[in-house]
């Protein structure tokens, strides 16, 4: 597991800025909302669903909402050096089920690339809901959980849970010469090796420097996530200014969401230098 920093670009720009959100270099479907992670001096380990860290289970029904998000469907990223974005691209053609060697076989003689996400659907919790079922209903984890034990005891560690997902189904890739003009792709060459290999990914013809990849199957490519804590005694959850203006709103019967802001966790705060986080 490891962190790649990439090239400024203006889809990770928009995520960052407009979600505070991570991309992932590689896109999965198991980051999902009410998912955990394992923060250690910014590395990242996916620990599983939020439900099992409760004691005696988790009861309580929360709504994981979805809204199509158009300001970052179908954007292309900047043109950037081609072995670059390929050794990028490549990770998201894996997530896809497909061999990355054969599609760059179809992009031969291409200096520089673009790509995109389709249909960006964002799947979100309200997270102060969660905080009002924790405080008023004494939920607390399990510190006899081997795992959460470990992280409790250690100050460098952090806990968090995801509570925004984008995520999208399918990919554009297109490529450009030295001088910027359009590089033909050999769309045939795809699609005869999409032909011969077990899968339910297609391939659309844009223009003749452009295709786009459609799955079944929706991925998270970025996310966005909370810190929580887990008193390793008691087993109480705390968020410092969370849990607070948590209580506060209820104690105080207010009913806007909008008078209280929610610290977000980047795992990285360079704007200039957004960072994708693999697992």
């Amino acid at each position: 597991m490891y962190i790649m920093r990439i090239c400024k670009n203006n889809i990770t720009d928009q995520i960052r800025d407009l979600f505070d959100a991570n991309p992932l270099r590689i896109p999965e479907a198991r980051i999902q909302p009410l998912c955990m992670l394992e923060v250690n001096n910014n590395k990242q380990k996916y620990l599983g669903e939020f439900k099992f860290l409760v004691k005696d289970g988790f009861k309580h029904m929360i709504d994981i909402k979805t809204a199509p998000v158009a300001q970052v469907s179908d954007v292309k990223t900047k043109k950037i050096d081609f072995k670059i974005g390929f050794d990028i691209l490549g990770n998201f053609i894996k997530a896809f089920g497909l061999d990355p060697a054969a599609i760059g076989a179809s992009v031969k003689g291409s200096d520089k690339m673009s790509f995109s996400f389709g249909n960006v659907v964002r799947k979100y919790i309200d997270t102060l809901e969660l905080g009002q079922i924790l405080v008023s209903n004494d939920i607390k984890g399990d510190p006899d959980n081997i795992f959460i034990e470990e992280i409790s005891n250690k100050k460098n560690v952090k806990l968090a849970l995801i509570t925004d997902v984008l995520t999208s189904p399918d990919f554009s890739l297109s490529t450009y010469s030295s001088s910027n003009t359009h590089a033909e792709i050999n769309i045939p060459l795809i699609q005869e090796y999409l032909s011969n290999i077990d899968t339910k990914l297609t391939v659309e013809k844009v223009s003749e420097n452009e295709v786009k990849f459609n799955g079944d199957t929706p991925l998270t490519y970025a996310f966005t996530c909370v810190e929580i804590n887990i008193d390793p005694e008691t087993g109480k959850f705390s968020r410092g200014q969370w849990l607070d203006n948590i209580r506060s709103l209820r104690d105080t019967n207010v009913s806007s969401t909008e008078q209280i802001e929610i610290p977000k966790l980047l795992l990285d705060d360079n704007q200039a230098n957004p960072l994708l986080i693999e697992f």
